[in-house]
């Protein structure tokens, strides 16, 4: 399939939380890279999924469903609103239409385990998986160190860690923010720790994980992160400021 500078676009009904009224939102239910870069960093920018009303001016967050697949780097992420698990099982085991994924190409890469692959379900999520592909920072390792961060925060601040993600990097730091609560209203808490945190999480767990283009890392999320059982035994007590 050959990259167009004009990726289609599928314009639905958006629904304004504040206001309740309704209005037309164009979304791209693909972005290839190379081709597609403006795309791409209006997903960086928080540009992408993020409708202005016209009716109140309220910005808000979209459920959306994309497919960003990044040829050079061979990695395909996909951003979905169905249901949880609903994608992963297709995905693990090939029992896939070109529909649940676009062309025949899609479908060849997938059969073949050729391309490192994730899912998500939020479009926050989505945009800190190509963010850390562009700083070459491995998925697996980051979630890691965001369970440890979250064991610190709920034990601080009282209350379960809703969702972390990273938000950006700056110099030597890890920015993310974390949203604190079981139901709303959530609060929003900003992190800081060190970049060299991620070395050190790296150094001791990389040799501990697969290849990451495995099935099994497909859902690498906070819920792959605890399951792996590798911070069972430790003490995340060194490494935040908040």
């Amino acid at each position: 399939m050959s990259v167009s500078n004009f990726p289609k676009t599928v314009v639905k009904p958006a629904q304004c939380p504040s206001c309740g009224k309704y209005f037309d939102y164009a979304l791209y239910p693909e972005i290839r890279i190379p081709g597609d870069n403006k795309l791409k960093k209006k997903v960086l920018n928080r540009d992408l999924f993020f409708p202005k009303c016209p009716s109140c001016g309220e910005v808000f967050k979209l459920r959306a469903s994309c497919m960003y697949r990044n040829d050079d780097r061979r990695e395909m992420f996909i951003v979905t609103d169905a249901k949880e698990g609903e994608l992963e099982k297709l995905m693990k085991t090939g029992d896939l239409t070109f529909n649940d994924i676009m062309t025949e190409e899609e479908a060849s890469a997938f059969l073949a385990g050729l391309l490192k692959r994730r899912i998500v379900y939020d479009v926050d999520s989505f945009r800190e998986k190509i963010m850390l592909s562009d700083y070459n920072y491995d998925d697996r390792i980051i979630e890691l160190m965001k369970l440890s961060l979250s064991k610190i925060l709920e034990k601080d601040v009282n209350a379960p860690v809703y969702r972390i993600f990273l938000e950006e990097t700056s110099g030597n730091n890890l920015h993310f923010t974390a949203i604190m609560g079981s139901r709303p209203p959530f609060e929003y808490i900003n992190v800081r720790t060190q970049a060299k945190g991620y070395n050190y999480f790296r150094d001791k767990y990389i040799d501990k994980l697969g290849k990451p283009e495995a099935d099994e890392y497909i859902s690498t999320d906070q819920k792959w992160a605890k399951e792996s059982g590798l911070l069972e035994d430790e003490d995340p007590g060194f490494m935040v400021q908040i």
